[in-house]
């Protein structure tokens, strides 16, 4: 994990009780329990790995062009944590 990656206990610790996980390249979208999450992966998983694992059922995942491959966010944290 990179030394700047956002890990879900720190969402939690912030009072995110939902994470919206959106996809910028297609309408895929989702909520997830952040209660769950951390039943599930822990308070250390890295919000990027939970985003990329979620995505497993889609068509473009793997896509060989980088332009219509999968592009998992989450704009939660932007709300939590401000733009990058």
């Amino acid at each position: 994990m990179a030394k700047d990656e956002i890990v879900l206990g720190e969402a939690a610790a912030r009072g995110a009780a939902m994470l919206d996980i959106r996809c910028s390249r297609c309408d895929r979208h989702g909520r997830l329990s952040v209660k769950r999450l951390l039943a599930e992966w822990g308070p250390d998983a890295s919000i990027r790995d939970i985003m990329h694992a979620q995505i497993g059922s889609c068509a473009h995942k793997d896509d060989s062009q980088i332009y219509t491959r999968c592009d998992p966010y989450c704009p939660t944290l932007v709300e939590l944590f401000g733009a990058p």
